[in-house]
């Protein structure tokens, strides 16, 4: 048995990069010790020199989640002290928007996924893939799947009394104009529809979240919060349709072959939304068109689509599980 060192943004509790944290847990952590590598939940993220913890695990495993920035770099996901043992980078992205490259940012990316030591490498949609390939010319193939969180197994979906429309907000974005998924928000409750506001975080990120929700100006909302991210699974699951400004939240009701209409139209959802057939679903809290793209979602996910992308997101993390268990020579 190895022990495994996992980086990624783990603790802070956004719900997709702890859906990443239980996967590699009830993946790796099958066959190996796995310990989260940084004790602290801000910079510079450890109580001891990273030269020191990194002495105490045999692998790291850094991902998912868009960690390749190309204008600054994290002491948490690309520190130097990590080179020191096999690194399996997995399902990471790039933010491909963001167009300024920071020389030094750049040639320590460079330095980093060019090492010996990277065993493996991993993107969550094809552009990050390109994009990575290109711009830092790793010495290992750069292989490309769906994002790590379509291959987890999720919780039965909720029972719910009523038809319920899910909505998600986000604190960078509380500061938008609610008005018109507001008016959308109240033309379904008069259809019949329940209005449930998805707090999806726990830890620091349900506190800001929840502030969000509540600051949501919709007379009869319901707000579902709890410190279970299965929970949260299970409540997207039973929707009928989701309106979301989180990307793991239409990730997960899309596993679950729940609609979603998207109000932060990112890189990440807009790749995922065209390789899927979905791009018309993609919106914003600002879109006069908004609720007839919630009319449209009532559109089924097509299942020979969400079972080749799911399949391919288990395989994605069954590599890496394969890869490490190769080079500590465990049987799986």
């Amino acid at each position: 048995m190895a022990r495994i060192g996992l980086v990624g943004f783990f603790g802070w509790g956004n719900y997709g990069d702890e859906l990443f944290h239980r996967i590699w847990e009830l993946s790796v952590g099958q066959f190996h010790e796995t310990r989260l590598l940084h004790d602290k939940l801000e910079s510079p993220y450890f109580s001891r020199p990273a030269t020191e913890v990194v002495n105490e695990v045999d692998a790291i495993i850094i991902g998912g989640g868009d960690l390749v920035i190309p204008n600054k770099i994290s002491p948490l996901y690309w520190n130097r002290a990590w080179l020191a043992k096999p690194i399996y980078i997995s399902g990471v992205g790039v933010p491909t928007w963001i167009k300024h490259e920071a020389p030094d940012v750049m040639e320590r990316l460079r330095t980093f996924f060019q090492h010996p030591n990277v065993r493996y490498i991993s993107a969550r949609d094809v552009e990050s893939a390109e994009w990575i390939r290109r711009k830092l010319q790793p010495k290992v193939i750069v292989e490309h799947h769906a994002d790590l969180a379509f291959g987890s197994i999720y919780p039965p979906p909720r029972k719910f009394d009523k038809p319920t429309v899910g909505i998600s907000l986000r604190t960078h974005r509380a500061d938008s104009d609610p008005t018109t998924l507001l008016n959308a928000c109240r033309q379904l409750q008069s259809e019949g529809y329940d209005i449930l506001n998805i707090v999806m975080g726990t830890g620091r990120t349900r506190a800001a979240d929840l502030n969000v929700a509540e600051a949501f100006p919709l007379e009869g909302q319901k707000i579902f919060e709890t410190e279970s991210i299965d929970e949260i699974s299970s409540t997207i699951g039973g929707l009928d349709v989701l309106i979301s400004n989180k990307f793991h939240g239409t990730v997960v009701a899309t596993t679950y072959g729940v609609s979603s209409v998207v109000l932060s139209s990112t890189s990440k959802s807009r790749n995922i939304y065209r390789r899927i057939g979905r791009t018309p679903l993609l919106s914003s809290a600002t879109d006069e068109n908004l609720l007839d793209k919630v009319r449209l979602a009532k559109m089924p996910v097509a299942p020979d689509v969400l079972k080749a992308i799911r399949l391919e997101a288990y395989e994605g993390v069954h590599r890496v599980a394969r890869g490490i268990n190769e080079e500590f020579m465990v049987s799986s």
